[in-house]
């Protein structure tokens, strides 16, 4: 199916130059011409401008762009800058280290116009030897309420795997606060409009983990307290949301103690404590114990917790 739709490829990154290469190669060997990528610098200090320079050199479809100084440093701010000065009629994020197969925009765009989908989801592994994909299944369906399910976890997918239509973002943003989950926290808010969505069973991308990946950032444990906060504010009337968020916080606690973070949990004393749906007291004796034997997570648990 022939089409004159323009595709933009945002990838935010950050001392990437020795993986950055591969990736970019990926894009520009793509079987569908008609893109655009946008790289977003972080404020790299490797050789990251001088590789995307060779890049620009050969194809203009390429650019690179430094977030402002005016902007918060992390993978949301960069995302959100480089959408700002995109063109396409579809987005498709991408992070810095990992790879596409050949026909991964191709593929994606003629299920979008076939399906008249909104949002086209393929699937990842870790493995760089693509299949060329032949019969593909599909599950497509249009739903207002599909956000439930998706933060409910029934449907995970990762920022790689998602391309949206334009029309669709209006003036959504990804938060700028977080360092990890942030495309959890944002599918979830565009996912509450009715949109038809088009999932594709089968791996197009090569997520590929690095030592220096964002998705094991210092920052990590910050982000999913955050996280899990404005969750159950978001959707205090659906209680299984809620109960998610509070497990999540739950998991941060337990990560904190064994690594001896202890002033972060007292930080968010009251925000633990209501995870656990414990009184003050109990909690300290809990925090006490759990801090000396690393031991005692289970029994802590609320006794209608799954």
């Amino acid at each position: 199916m022939e089409s004159n739709s323009l595709i933009s490829v945002i990838i935010p990154t950050y001392n990437r130059a020795h993986v950055l290469d591969a990736t970019l190669k990926s894009i520009e060997n793509q079987t569908y011409r008609l893109w655009e990528c946008i790289v977003v610098d972080d404020g790299s200090t490797d050789g990251t401008a001088s590789l995307v320079n060779s890049f620009l050199q050969r194809d203009p479809r390429f650019q690179y762009i430094h977030r402002p100084t005016s902007r918060p440093k992390g993978p949301s701010a960069c995302r959100n800058y480089g959408y700002e000065h995109s063109k396409g009629e579809y987005i498709q994020w991408f992070d810095s280290d990992d790879l596409m197969h050949p026909e991964k925009l191709k593929v994606k765009l003629e299920f979008a116009l076939k399906k008249e989908a909104e949002v086209i989801i393929d699937d990842h592994s870790e493995s760089d030897i693509f299949q060329a994909p032949q019969i593909i299944n599909t599950e497509c369906f249009t739903s207002a309420e599909f956000y439930i399910d998706f933060i409910l976890g029934k449907k995970p997918v990762i920022t790689n795997d998602v391309m949206l239509k334009r029309a669709i973002i209006n003036e959504e943003r990804f938060d700028e606060h977080l360092w990890k989950g942030e495309e959890f926290e944002f599918f979830g808010r565009i996912f509450q409009q009715k949109l038809t969505y088009c999932f594709l069973d089968v791996a197009l991308t090569c997520y590929r983990i690095s030592p220096d990946s964002i998705s094991i950032s210092p920052k990590q444990s910050e982000s999913l307290i955050y996280l899990s906060k404005i969750l159950q504010k978001r959707h205090f009337e659906n209680p299984l949301i809620v109960a998610k968020a509070k497990r999540q916080g739950r998991k941060t606690y337990k990560t904190l103690i064994k690594a001896n973070k202890l002033n972060w949990i007292l930080s968010d004393f009251k925000f633990f404590k209501e995870c656990y749906h414990k009184s003050t007291m109990v909690f300290m004796l809990y925090i006490a114990y759990n801090t000396i034997t690393k031991r005692g997570f289970d029994k802590m648990k609320p006794k209608n917790d799954g």
